[in-house]
Order: structure tokens, then C-alpha cells, then sequence
């Protein structure tokens, strides 16, 4: 009797629409079933799953400090990490109306498409957290002395990114993560660039997702 093959050609189709879907893939996540929905319907799973699966380490070693996510756009993000550790302070760093003209090289209109009413909308319920529109980091003043546990800089820009760098990663409690999106992402070149001048002589290594936006996972030390 001959045997049947392990795995045929056919089945790799409706993985793959799956996969591009944004399901999570994971069987058994360490966050809530309410999370792990959000985490589907999403459309970038690996990347949000990292993220909850990091809040959830967050608690689960008791590891204190605020949030921030720093380029925003319209906030469907902010709203999932929101969702995911309500307990935790939120600060949503944005200009809300596209990338400062300051850091720029060139014209650059992506991301226009946004405001605070919009990113107030998708977040819904605003308790603990708190936005601070205008040009970074003049926008952490009065937050010198705060401990964060977990940070998204999703800036695009060299300067952007190296002064989001600049101002949490003393802040942050050992333990805590920081994500950079686009750190793979070609088009985005200052990323890669503002991450390579900052780490070398810090004790952390560096790890990289599989996401559609080529991020980064950096774990205080």
C-alpha cells in the first residue's frame, strides 16, 4: 500500500490566505481570549502577538512602569495596548498630522491622514491614558522622572528614533521592551542607522521579528 505524503501542495494555499489574513498561529497564547481576537483581526499577528505575549511577561514578572507609543498615526495600536494592560499608563507621543517638517530631507506626506479626535475615536475608553501632541521630545516634558516598561517607536525617521532612544531607554525598568518597527524595512533606512549608532557598548542584544514591518525587540538589561 503506498503511502499517503506527509503534507501536499494543495493545503499550502489556504495556510498561506490565512497566514496573510493576520490569524493568530499560535495554539496555546499566554494572553486572554479577548487579546488573542484583536491579535486576529489585526492583520500584522506577528507583531501583535509579541506584544501581548510581552505585556503578559510584563505582569506575570511584576515588572512596574508606564507604556508609550511614540508615531501613533491613527491609533489602532494605541488602542490594543490599551486593551491588553488597562492597568498600565498609556502616553501616545504623535504630532497628529504627519512626520515633522524638522526631521525631514524631503517631502514626505505620509500619514496626514490622522488627528486627535480620530486617534481619541479608535483608542474609545481614555482612562490612563494620556496624549502629547507636538514635536518630539519636547512633548516628555514633565515625565523626566517616570519608569517605563514598555515602549513602540514606530518614528520612521533617524533623528525621530534616535531621540526616542535617547530619552527611554534610561527610563526604562530592567526587564522592560522596547520595540522599533520598520528596523528592516528598506524604505526606512534611518531606523536601522539611528539603532547601530545607539547599542553597541549597552549590554542588550537585539532581536528581530518576522512582521510585516521588519521589527525589533530590545529588553533592558
Amino acid at each position: 500500500m503506498a503511502r499517503r505524503p506527509v503534507c501536499s501542495l494543495p493545503i499550502i494555499g489556504p495556510v498561506y490566505s490565512r497566514v496573510r489574513a493576520g490569524l493568530s498561529i499560535i495554539r496555546r497564547p499566554s494572553y486572554s481570549e479577548a487579546v488573542s481576537r484583536r491579535v486576529i483581526r489585526s492583520g500584522d499577528a506577528v507583531r501583535y502577538s509579541a506584544i501581548a505575549m510581552a505585556l503578559s511577561r510584563l505582569d506575570e514578572e511584576q515588572i512596574h512602569g508606564a507604556m508609550a507609543e511614540c508615531g501613533v498615526w491613527q491609533g489602532r495600536l494605541s488602542s490594543f495596548l490599551h486593551s491588553a494592560a488597562p492597568s498600565r499608563k498609556l502616553y501616545v507621543f504623535d504630532t497628529f498630522s504627519g512626520f515633522p517638517e524638522q526631521n525631514l530631507e524631503g517631502k514626505d506626506n505620509r500619514f496626514t491622514d490622522t488627528s486627535i479626535d480620530l486617534v481619541k475615536q479608535n483608542i474609545g475608553d481614555m482612562t490612563n491614558v494620556e496624549l502629547r501632541p507636538g514635536y518630539f521630545p519636547q512633548t516628555t516634558v514633565g515625565l523626566e522622572h517616570e519608569k517605563f516598561a514598555f515602549i513602540m517607536l514606530d518614528m520612521d525617521l533617524y533623528k525621530s528614533t534616535i531621540d526616542g532612544l535617547d530619552f527611554f531607554y534610561p527610563r526604562m525598568s530592567p526587564g522592560g521592551y522596547i520595540f522599533i518597527h520598520d528596523f528592516n524595512n528598506p524604505l526606512e533606512p534611518g531606523v536601522k542607522k539611528a539603532v547601530a549608532e545607539f547599542l553597541p557598548g549597552k549590554p542588550e542584544r537585539i532581536v528581530e521579528l518576522p512582521d510585516w514591518g521588519g521589527c525589533l525587540i530590545v529588553r533592558k538589561h
